[in-house]
């Protein structure tokens, strides 16, 4: 009989002790994960290897404007367009994208400090490969601006022109890459076939560079003046990019 009452008491500590390693365990986990989700919506720290990997993005426009400048004389525009676009769209922008805003910046690297709409337009060309004054067209008036990147025939204005009517522009004129001056702002607009979207380096909700739906963007819309350059079908542009 003590033996029996000795066995179901050695029987009941292996289960208390049992059910304590479990309780344990999933405390453990639960910290783990609460610690997984704490660090994964942390913003990212900014280190040395922000500069380095721009560095690398213009040195990759350089590679793919030697690559291309043998047999650009025998491309088509619409080709020459569409390597123009995706040199900026897709290798020089990106690293933008979040880098703060300020009225007076005027960075020269993403990430670090703040840059404002014009210098975000003429420091992307010009680490896009195209040579120009970017401080000097930085700080003009946006319509100045661009009457002095794009030749006229690719300039088109608007004024107290609905936001579809402007759209509907841009869809016309198609494919590529535009610089679009307005009221009191400044940005590329790119049609790239599948949607249509306004970069810039905003002043309004987030306050950084964006890239964001033209059709819901608040600035364009209520913007009573609209300048539009298309600079990537304006061949002196392109010839000007290449060489």
């Amino acid at each position: 009989m003590f033996l029996y009452l000795g066995q179901i008491q050695k029987f009941q500590k292996m289960k208390l002790i049992t059910v304590l390693f479990a309780v344990i365990l999933i405390f453990n986990c639960c910290n783990s994960e609460k610690a997984r989700l704490i660090s994964s919506n942390q913003k990212p720290q900014l280190t040395e290897t922000t500069a380095i990997n721009y560095d690398s993005c213009k040195k990759e426009i350089l590679l793919l404007k030697e690559k291309q400048k043998t047999a650009w004389r025998d491309m088509l525009k619409p080709q020459k367009e569409k390597i123009f676009c995706k040199a900026i769209t897709e290798t020089v922008i990106p690293p933008w994208i979040g880098t703060a805003w300020d009225f007076n910046g005027t960075s020269e690297n993403p990430q670090q400090g703040s840059i404002a709409c014009g210098y975000f337009v003429t420091t992307v060309l010009r680490d896009a490969g195209l040579n120009l004054a970017r401080i000097k067209l930085a700080q003009m008036a946006s319509g100045q601006m661009i009457s002095s990147l794009v030749q006229s025939k690719y300039i088109h204005r608007f004024s107290n022109i609905s936001m579809a009517d402007f759209i509907g522009s841009i869809q016309r004129q198609g494919y590529g890459l535009y610089i679009v001056g307005l009221d009191n702002h400044t940005g590329f607009i790119y049609n790239s076939g599948d949607d249509i979207y306004f970069i810039h380096s905003t002043y309004a909700g987030t306050s950084n560079v964006q890239k964001e739906k033209a059709v819901s963007c608040w600035i364009l819309e209520q913007s009573k003046y609209r300048v539009l350059g298309k600079i990537s079908a304006d061949e002196k542009i392109l010839e000007r990019w290449i060489n």
